[in-house]
């Protein structure tokens, strides 16, 4: 049977379908006003949201490509102003609080040594670092600050300014180091101190000082008598602070008391005589590792000489991260690949137990060195707290850099401040800034007999200030010299006069002319110390190790190095001194070189030239990208920014996990 089609005139009879408002061209529309009203406001809701997520996005790259940028800090060649990848610790001996670096766990994608440890800079008591039972103890990230991309814009950068650049060995990495050298400068490193010239010009340059608040916020800690360690009281080892006579060879017992206990040290002196100082010195010692072991068993250190004494030097307990392989520590060394990555510990590992565990795979620092500084670090600031008796005549306070005393003379009856320069029984002149010679340098402070002060003392870039009461001093004339003038590059070396005067032996110390003095706090800080080098291939020192080896013929250590700057009596003797060297660096417009603060660790415009990376680029792009490869500077081009605030530090993993911590919120400086 076949199908029937159907006719034109059978589809023109059947009944259209209706039509509804979303067929085309039908304008109809069957809602009421209400609904409308809600789908305008709906739809117009969602677009001004999408809207705002775009121009959020725009803002947010626009404020990041021209305003500021936040960056993260992954080494320590700015430590200690900014953190890298480190650990913290608390001593568990005298309770300073440090940071040790930890960025060579993080080298490669499997963590091949273990950071366990770390140096107190304050007692140098090697602390154990508890990694299965303190999550304390882990390794943080470093400091997260924010860059102002638009400093530079509106302003030229500063000297000593922190900045952020690209590096011209690799523009797509970016560096943060501190500037030092500006354009058309010729800058000299030596002895740890630069000095700048024009470009083009001859001459020894001008040494470059510090304005007072960064010499404050580019200091090192030496040492504070706050933080005792009760096991080195019990044991009787001779404090750093002793009473001192000229001529004397032990302490006198008819001066200054000194006593010790929790709250840190106390040092009077009684009927002072009114006609001559009653001193106090700071000695630079400390217990070597038998020493502290004998303490720890009850042992008493009583004959240690008090007037035992080493060079503060240039020592970093950043630096001092004492590291073992990770087998010994781990069951598998841990990797970096992976955002977490968890093992467990080896059996013998004893977390937070001595590290006299580890014998002799200890490591402390890169080179296995870092226990100690390898150079010699005169400039220093000293602060005490002191309470004068009202009878009080003189307050004194003395520097001592390559012999020479640089004192402050404070007179307790009008406040006077009188500052000298001495070597010997002969007074050196000040220099002002036209060269001419200054005799006489003086100001009015507030000290007065019979009242507390807090006094900070400083002798950092050939310049003397003085604070009272956290109040810079202004003085009637400059307070500047040029020690190239009292000292030859010869002669710039520690001095040391046993039974006449300790010297550099000896650096700081602090004396009262007549009445009653309380002294309830002392406090040494040392200046940075930039290594004279220009090339980083054996490490970043002063010394000319092929001079030095040639000098001794014999193959010298950097631990002979260090032994040396710890005996005052091998410093005439031994021919270190006159290996260090002395590099210069010449600048041009537009070009801008930079240092990091941690000078034996950094990478910076000293040594970077020859330091080329292109084997990741192709070709065509390679000269472009390294144009300035090989310069032992930053040109402008290259510049970022200016570095701003640390404003995430890491967060405390206990008691409160990610706690902040508030107390390294800051300004950089």
């Amino acid at each position: 049977m076949s199908r029937k089609s159907k006719s034109p005139s059978d589809a023109a009879r059947k009944p259209a379908a209706k039509k509804t408002r979303n067929d085309v061209g039908d304008t109809r529309d069957d809602r009421t006003p209400e609904q409308r009203r809600a789908e305008k406001i709906r739809t117009s809701g969602q677009r001004e949201t999408v809207e705002a997520f775009v121009v959020a996005f725009v803002l947010a790259l626009l404020f990041r490509a021209f305003v500021a940028e936040a960056f993260v800090i992954p080494t320590g060649s700015m430590a200690p102003t900014l953190m890298g990848a480190h650990k913290d610790l608390t001593c568990q001996q005298c309770g300073h609080e440090f940071q040790v670096g930890a960025s060579k766990e993080r080298r490669g994608p499997v963590q091949n040594d273990t950071v366990v440890g770390g140096v107190c800079p304050n007692c140098r008591y090697v602390n154990p670092l508890d990694l299965a039972g303190n999550s304390n103890h882990a390794t943080f990230n470093g400091d997260r600050i924010l860059v102002s991309k638009f400093a530079y814009t509106l302003s030229q950068p500063e000297r000593w300014d922190v900045i952020v650049f690209k590096f011209p060995g690799n523009p797509k990495q970016n560096y943060i180091k501190r500037l030092v050298g500006l354009p058309n400068e010729t800058l000299t490193i030596q002895y740890g101190d630069v000095y700048v010239r024009p470009t083009g010009e001859s001459g020894q340059g001008e040494i470059l000082r510090k304005p007072a608040d960064k010499v404050l916020a580019m200091r090192h800690h030496v040492y504070d008598t706050k933080e005792q360690s009760q096991t080195l009281i019990k044991s009787d080892f001779p404090s750093r602070i002793q009473p001192w006579r000229p001529g004397a060879t032990s302490p006198p017992e008819d001066s200054w008391q000194i006593q010790r206990g929790p709250d840190g040290l106390v040092a009077t002196v009684e009927a002072a005589d009114a006609t001559q100082p009653e001193w106090i010195r700071y000695f630079h010692h400390w217990p070597d590792a038998s020493q502290w072991r004998a303490a720890a068993a009850g042992q008493s250190l009583s004959s240690v000489d008090p007037y035992s004494s080493r060079l503060v030097t240039d020592f970093y307990a950043y630096d001092c991260y004492v590291t073992v392989p990770s087998r010994e520590v781990y069951l598998r060394a841990p990797s970096n690949a992976r955002m977490a990555s968890s093992t467990g510990f080896e059996a013998a590992y004893r977390s937070g137990a001595s590290l006299d565990q580890f014998g002799s795979s200890l490591r402390f620092g890169d080179r296995g060195v870092g226990d100690e500084g390898l150079h010699w670090v005169g400039d220093l600031t000293t602060e005490c707290d002191v309470e004068l008796s009202e009878d009080c005549k003189e307050l004194i306070f003395e520097i001592v850099e390559a012999g020479v005393l640089y004192q402050c003379h404070l007179d307790a009856t009008d406040g006077t401040a009188k500052l000298m320069i001495l070597d010997g029984a002969q007074e050196l002149p000040f220099q002002g800034a036209d060269g001419e010679p200054i005799r006489s340098v003086t100001a009015q402070t507030a000290v007065r007999a019979g009242q507390s002060h807090h006094i900070r003392y400083s002798n950092c870039d050939d310049q003397l200030l003085l604070w009272i009461d956290d109040d810079l001093v202004t003085f009637d004339t400059a307070t500047t010299f040029d020690a190239r003038s009292f000292r030859s590059e010869d002669e710039n070396v520690p001095h040391y006069d046993p039974g006449v005067h300790p010297l550099d032996a000896s650096p700081f110390g602090l004396a009262v002319r007549g009445g009653t003095a309380t002294v309830r706090r002392v406090v040494i800080h040392r200046d940075k110390y930039y290594c004279a080098t220009n090339n980083s291939s054996f490490g970043i020192y002063d010394y000319d190790m092929n001079e030095l080896w040639a000098l001794t013929e014999r193959n010298v250590s950097f631990q002979d190095i260090q032994t040396v700057l710890a005996t005052p009596d091998l410093w005439d003797d031994f021919p270190l001194w006159q290996t260090r060297r002395k590099v210069s660096f010449e600048l041009h417009e537009d070009q801008f070189f930079p240092m990091g603060d941690n000078s034996p660790e950094s990478l910076d415009a000293r040594c970077w030239a020859g330091t080329k990376r292109i084997a990741r680029l192709p070709e065509r792009f390679r000269d472009q990208a390294y144009a300035f490869a090989d310069a032992s500077y930053v040109p402008r081009d290259l510049l970022v920014g200016k570095a701003l605030v640390v404003f995430w530090p890491h967060p405390w993993n206990e008691p409160v996990p990610f706690y902040p911590n508030f107390s390294r919120f800051r300004l950089i400086r």
